[in-house]
């Protein structure tokens, strides 16, 4: 920055000045999108993302700000095909047996089970990874921890589930 030029306003007025511009067109953008209903909580997931942002400057913030959006709305997608996914699982294929189906069924809440037992962070740090597919920065962000404290804790919870899992089959 040249010795002349003003510093930057605090985060606190910038963001209420972005939230001001853009997020009209931010709501405009995730009802097309994705319905009335989410625009205003993915809204202010995109203002939150950026409160949270560390970093230089960001030239262009209105484009900033729709790759956010953008990149909200193919996250919820992943969700959204994850979960059908795993709804279609619990259907029954053909060909299996009643007795595979409760074996399948017994299997799950084995799982949940010792997912439940992980110690609050460590299962946080897996579930945020496993079922919300949040990369490990993203998850290092929400946890307030260091990314290769993320690895541990997610590794450290694949061991434990494995584990609870073999020793109950």
């Amino acid at each position: 920055m040249p010795a002349d030029a003003d510093p930057p306003p605090p985060l606190a007025e910038q963001l209420g000045a972005w939230i001001e511009q853009y997020g009209p067109a931010l709501r405009s953008y995730f009802r097309r999108r994705v319905g009335a209903a989410e625009a205003e909580d993915m809204v202010q997931d995109v203002f939150l993302a950026m409160s949270t942002r560390q970093g230089e400057p960001v030239d262009n913030i209105e484009g900033y700000l729709f790759r956010i959006a953008a990149n909200l709305i193919a996250r919820r997608q992943g969700r959204e095909a994850a979960r059908s996914g795993l709804e279609a699982l619990m259907e029954p294929p053909e060909g299996f047996s009643p007795e595979r189906i409760v074996m399948g069924r017994q299997e799950a809440v084995q799982v949940l089970a010792a997912i439940r037992k992980l110690p609050p962070r460590t299962r946080a740090a897996f579930i945020f990874h496993r079922f919300e597919e949040m990369t490990y920065p993203e998850i290092a962000r929400r946890l307030g921890v260091s990314v290769s404290a993320v690895k541990q804790l997610v590794g450290r919870a694949i061991r434990q589930v494995s584990a609870e899992r073999r020793a109950g089959l």
